[in-house]
């Protein structure tokens, strides 16, 4: 018997979009009742994606199907809901046995460059909810809207939760597979004209680097003299995008071509590591899927999420961090691309994302070596970062670097070593600083001194 499937819709939406899927699937001979189809609260100001998460646990045990294996096809937000009910806190091992088939279109695995813009006025008129006798009347989800937005705090905990360093998809049934799709085209020329940036390397929403659950991070750790640079595990295995020619965000639900149907049945039907393997090699035979492929590989992406911290644990929120290319006479020069196009998380500065074009990358750097440029201030001058390989002289002022790291090793061409640039995936990049109070005894008794009260 197959599994009951759940689906669940994106941001805004409802069960309803998923009409075309759903009639598929009932022709496909599985009962009605075995079908699921969610519908969650997106347009509260007061719901995170914790809260959906947790509603859906709810609803499964009120629909008898807790602890039940189940299958599911989800849509953009739909994907951080099943990832959060996946991972939360003392659970993950009983519901990552349940969930045996994950199957995401267009999935928000990293949020979407537009969510900041849904929580201004003209976002709240055109996306928040319309009912007028709502109390969340024009509301459109600001804390949802938060954890969609690019470099949030809660995308970053979430990939800990599951990408760096733990198995959570894959190798055998006793986790879930999944498979990854994403349309090529974006929203068209009125969108590239008023979203300019948001629409390159994505399908309208979510951006080709922000989709794929094949994830690294990097430690640029200077608060130590050596294995200042650390890179963690490919944790999972590998799932990559399988880019659908033609369709946008919103078509590659609505509008799905048949190849996308029949790839997803497939992957319904997949039940070991072989077929998984089996299934993507198959895949990538599909005309549509060779047209997604050849537009992609001409306009390759990549995404950095960075967060810089304190050796206490608390943001850095002052600094910046660029790439350097060492020319072969000694001359440098910032790598432009990878400041093109930054976005700063609105409620803690301390995490950015940063969308890279790859784009000639290879023959740009050939020769060369490249390195990581870090800079930070306190904003005071009681207090300092202090770190490992600087030329900043302690007690002098606020501002820490800049600290020249070699990341030539990882350049791509150094065996054995892992890759720095690595297109259509996202890569943490987590920056740590020593934060001491000033070694000058003015400065430290300003900050905390004893009272001479005399002696008795």
């Amino acid at each position: 018997m197959p599994n009951p499937i759940v689906l669940l819709h994106g941001y805004g939406s409802s069960g309803e979009a998923f009409s075309v899927f759903r009639d598929v699937l009932k022709k496909s001979g599985r009962a009605v009742k075995d079908i699921f189809i969610g519908n969650y609260v997106t347009l509260n100001n007061e719901i995170t994606v914790d809260d959906i998460a947790e509603g859906f646990n709810y609803s499964l045990r009120a629909h008898g199907m807790f602890g039940q294996p189940f299958d599911a096809i989800v849509h953009s937000t739909g994907m951080l809901v099943m990832r959060a009910w996946l991972t939360a806190k003392n659970a993950q091992k009983d519901r990552q046995g349940l969930l045996k088939k994950l199957i995401a279109l267009a999935p928000a695995t990293f949020g979407s460059p537009i969510a900041a813009k849904g929580r201004s006025l003209l976002g709240r008129i055109f996306e928040g909810n319309h009912d007028i006798d709502s109390p969340d009347f024009l509301n459109s989800g600001n804390l949802v809207l938060s954890n969609l937005e690019l470099g949030s705090e809660y995308t970053w905990n979430l990939a800990h939760k599951d990408l760096i360093d733990v198995q959570v998809y894959g190798p055998n049934n006793e986790t879930p597979y999944v498979f990854v799709f994403d349309g090529t085209n974006d929203y068209g020329t009125l969108a590239r004209i008023f979203l300019p940036e948001d629409q390159k390397g994505s399908d309208g929403v979510v951006r080709w680097s922000g989709v794929a659950l094949n994830t690294r991070k990097i430690t640029l750790n200077l608060s130590k003299p050596d294995d200042r640079v650390q890179w963690s595990n490919w944790s999972n295995l590998n799932i990559p995008l399988i880019p659908i020619a033609g369709v946008n965000h919103n078509e590659i639900l609505h509008t799905p071509p048949q190849d996308l149907v029949d790839l997803v049945m497939q992957a319904l039907e997949v039940d070991s590591i072989d077929a998984f393997q089996k299934f993507h090699a198959d895949a990538e035979k599909r005309q549509v899927v060779m047209d997604g492929r050849k537009k992609i590989n001409d306009d390759p992406w990549q995404q950095f999420v960075v967060r810089a911290r304190d050796s206490h644990g608390n943001p850095i929120v002052d600094y910046s961090i660029s790439l350097v290319v060492i020319n072969a006479d000694g001359s440098a020069s910032e790598l432009k691309q990878f400041e093109e196009d930054v976005h700063t998380f609105a409620a803690d500065p301390s995490y950015r994302c940063f969308h890279v074009s790859l784009k000639g990358l290879t023959e740009q750097l050939k020769g060369k070596n490249l390195h990581a440029s870090v800079r930070a201030s306190t904003g005071t001058d009681l207090v300092e970062y202090q770190g490992y390989g600087s030329d900043h002289v302690s007690g002098a002022d606020p501002n820490f670097g800049p600290v020249m790291l070699d990341l030539s090793p990882f350049q791509g061409d150094t065996p054995g070593r892992p890759a720095l640039f690595y297109p259509f995936t996202t890569t943490l990049i987590e920056i740590i600083l020593n934060r001491m109070p000033r070694p000058d005894d003015d400065k430290m008794l300003e900050i905390f001194g004893f009272l001479n009260l005399g002696t008795a």
